[in-house]
């Protein structure tokens, strides 16, 4: 598609290599000319726009510096040791999501499960009071549908600038309650690093937070969806993994790779560069096939069959390179858990006879709803 400026790689090792290779960038400044970036600065107005104005200050879409230094500020939250403190508090809160499950003669998996505990486990080290926390659902849904970059209707733009500005009011109130009396959770850190001689500003600040928020939640619902359906839809892996509780993280990783959460992401040329036989020109959008690639039978045998003892298991569900998924440490340990907790509590658990509801998204593959009985 040269001449719509627009390619699509979905082969392992080419997507793999455009993750990788410092060629392509994400932010368009660094990728175009720059008589070309004024041109184009004179016809945006970011500044004007909370919802872009919001997605611009997101560690996803800035290349270094300005990517290192955010995901410096943030990384340490995700670090093995901090993970292993984080284990008993996500283990309690999966837990009390399964007792009242219990109580449901046909829970919802994703509204009673899947989409509270990672909801629950991101408020909670953000600092987010418990009451607040519905306040986030319709927000994180916004930023969601913003992000799968479809058409919308003609009242989104407004609804989307709403939401920005509303979870912009929210953060900036939480941050200066923070600042005069701080507590042990991520604000209060990021907050602290930013007086340490940091150059984090305030909208960095915010954005780093809602960032957090909507991508510490969106994809890991997902992905407990998504594993559990697949389970449902294979019972011999199921009954395996009954026999081998072990293999649940193994199986977190073939579900993963099988139905990967985040289907694709995009990369702009910061030069001319040839790639799968193909001259790709500076400024170009390169979109990489995620969930394709991790179905790439030059990288993995029999792709299209689900085996929750496959190893190596090289997949790319969490990108790869310098955007390589900062919480997937996290997201991983949540699975694990979630399918622990699952399995221990409702050995018989499967899908109730009532139609399931997937996401309506090019970006994402998930469920919105998953009836299963427990008994």
């Amino acid at each position: 598609m040269e001449d719509n400026n627009f390619w699509v790689y979905s082969r392992y090792e080419d997507v793999n290599r455009i993750l990788k290779d410092t060629v392509f960038v994400k932010e368009n400044r660094n990728a175009m000319p720059p008589h070309a970036n004024e041109a184009q600065q004179q016809g945006t107005t970011a500044e004007s726009n909370p919802m872009m104005s919001m997605l611009d200050n997101w560690m996803l879409f800035r290349d270094p510096p300005t990517h290192t230094r955010l995901r410096g500020l943030v990384s340490h939250a995700f670090t093995p040791r901090a993970m292993e403190k984080l284990k008993q508090s996500i283990v309690s809160i999966a837990e009390q999501l399964a007792e009242r499950m219990a109580e449901e003669e046909e829970p919802d998996l994703i509204a009673s499960f899947a989409f509270p505990l990672p909801v629950i486990v991101i408020a909670e080290l953000l600092g987010v009071p418990p009451e607040d926390r519905d306040l986030f659902k319709a927000w994180s849904n916004t930023f969601a549908r913003v992000l799968d970059g479809v058409d919308h209707p003609p009242d989104f733009a407004e609804q989307s600038a709403k939401a920005a500005v509303e979870i912009t009011d929210y953060f900036r109130t939480l941050i200066a309650q923070r600042k005069s009396s701080p507590r042990e959770d991520m604000i209060s850190e990021l907050i602290a690093a930013k007086e340490q001689g940091d150059r984090l500003t305030e909208q960095e600040l915010i954005a780093t937070c809602v960032l957090l928020l909507v991508a510490g939640h969106e994809t890991t619902v997902n992905m407990i969806g998504n594993t559990v359906l697949t389970l449902f839809n294979h019972p011999e892996q199921r009954m395996r993994l009954l026999e081998r509780p072990d293999l649940i993280p193994s199986s977190i990783e073939e579900a993963l790779r099988f139905e990967s959460p985040v289907q694709m992401t995009s990369r702009l040329a910061s030069a001319d560069i040839e790639l799968g036989g193909q001259k790709i020109r500076q400024g170009q959008v390169v979109q990489v096939m995620l969930g394709a690639a991790n179905r790439d039978p030059a990288q993995f045998d029999q792709p299209d069959r689900f085996n929750i003892e496959r190893a190596p298991n090289r997949h790319l569900a969490f990108a790869s390179g310098a955007h390589f998924c900062l919480g997937a440490p996290l997201a991983r340990l949540e699975g694990e858990i979630a399918l622990t907790v699952l399995m221990n509590r409702f050995p018989k658990l499967r899908q109730a006879d009532r139609p399931l509801k997937r996401t309506q998204s090019v970006l994402f593959r998930g469920l919105d709803r998953l009836y299963v009985r427990t008994q």
